[in-house]
C-alpha cells in the first residue's frame, strides 16, 4: 500500500509538471538512445572484421564480398563501418547529454548527424548494390537503424518545436 502511494505521487509529480509533448520528445530521445547503442554495437561487430580481415556471421555471402571490396573504403582508407561507428556514438552521446538538460543545439546536431547517416548509407546501399554486386546483412540493419533513428529525430524535433 505504501509504496504503491509512494509510486503514484512519484509519477505525478514527475509527469504530470511536463507537457504530453515533453514526454513524448523524451520517450522518443530514450529510444533513439537505444537504437544508437545498437548501431554503435552493430559497427564494431563489423569494424573489427575490416581490422582482423576475417569474415562474420552473415546470412548471405555478401558480407564477405563487401568486406573485400575497395569500394568499401571510404577514400580508399577509412573502413565504412568506422564512419558508422562515429556517427551513431555522436548520436548517442548526444541522446544521452539530452536526458539530464536538454538544449536546442543537441537536439539540431542529432538530427544533422542522423541526416548526414541516411544520406551516407543510401550512398553505401547504392554502391552495394551496383558497384561491389554484394548485400552485406549487417550493412542493411545499419541502414535501416539509420532511417528509423533519422525518422524519429523529425518526429521529436516536431515535437520540440512545440514547447
Amino acid at each position: 500500500e505504501i509504496s504503491h502511494i509512494y509510486f503514484t505521487i512519484i509519477m505525478y509529480t514527475r509527469f504530470m509538471t511536463k507537457t504530453s509533448s515533453e514526454i513524448q520528445s523524451q520517450a522518443l530521445n530514450r529510444i533513439i538512445f537505444f537504437l544508437s547503442l545498437l548501431g554503435i554495437a552493430m559497427a564494431i561487430y563489423v569494424l573489427q572484421s575490416f581490422i582482423r580481415k576475417t569474415g562474420i556471421v552473415c546470412v548471405t555471402s555478401g558480407c564477405e564480398l563487401v568486406r573485400k571490396s575497395p569500394a568499401s573504403y571510404l577514400f580508399g582508407i577509412v573502413p565504412v563501418p568506422a564512419v558508422g561507428l562515429i556517427g551513431y556514438s555522436i548520436i548517442a552521446t548526444l541522446a544521452f547529454l539530452r536526458t539530464s538538460k536538454s538544449k536546442p543545439w543537441m537536439l539540431r546536431g542529432m538530427l544533422g548527424m542522423a541526416t548526414f547517416g541516411v544520406a551516407f548509407v543510401a550512398w553505401f546501399t547504392y554502391t552495394e548494390i551496383f558497384i561491389i554486386k554484394g548485400i552485406c546483412t549487417w550493412c542493411a540493419l545499419s541502414a535501416i537503424n539509420m532511417v528509423v533513428i533519422f525518422t524519429l529525430l523529425l518526429k521529436s524535433y516536431t515535437l520540440h518545436t512545440k514547447y
